[in-house]
């Protein structure tokens, strides 16, 4: 299900004492995982939502790739992260405008709590336990963003945000291949 951030909501979802545990990650990507397979056969979210959702993932991915920058020592992870920045800066730019040719506001550059959750477990790895973790999560990640997108892509409200969703699918799945073939280098964890 897709909400949308308020100003008073937490980022992080989480407490600022509050570390995300192992079994905790586990689960959230399950449970992602399971969510992608099923966002095939939705009936797409209404335009607003999507948009949102999209910037999520927009931001998600550019967040997580300035810490696998900051993080790696690896160049195939630090090459994938450079090419996440890039792409999903102008994807980003590409949905303000759909967004806007359709009279509705800019989405916000946020994140959901489960993207948040993600990333915090992200951020407290080093080494090749981060690269493993960055990896795993770009699939999940690419793989549930490809899901919602097709769905938008073939059935979505808006002729903009269509538009929008169906240029991205090419960017999504080319992404996906590339977090496939990380995965299966850095190792998985």
């Amino acid at each position: 299900m897709i909400r949308r951030l308020r100003s008073t909501d937490n980022p992080t979802g989480m407490s600022s004492m509050a570390k995300p545990r192992p079994w905790m990650v586990i689960a959230l990507a399950a449970a992602l995982v399971g969510q992608a397979a099923e966002a095939q056969d939705r009936i797409p979210p209404p335009p607003p939502y999507f948009a949102v959702a999209a910037a999520q993932s927009d931001q998600y991915e550019i967040v997580a790739a300035e810490d696998a920058l900051a993080q790696s020592q690896d160049p195939r992870v630090r090459a994938f992260a450079e090419e996440m920045i890039n792409d999903h800066t102008t994807s980003r730019e590409a949905l303000r405008q759909a967004a806007m040719a359709s009279g509705l506001p800019p989405p916000p550059a946020a994140m959901d709590s489960d993207q948040a959750s993600l990333l915090a477990s992200l951020q407290s790895l080093r080494g090749s336990d981060f690269d493993k973790t960055y990896a795993k999560q770009q699939v999940l990640a690419h793989g549930q963003a490809l899901a919602v997108e097709q769905s938008f892509a073939s059935a979505g409200a808006d002729p903009n945000l269509r538009r929008f969703a169906r240029s991205d699918l090419s960017m999504i799945q080319h992404h996906l291949e590339l977090a496939q073939q990380m995965r299966a280098a850095v190792g998985d964890s």
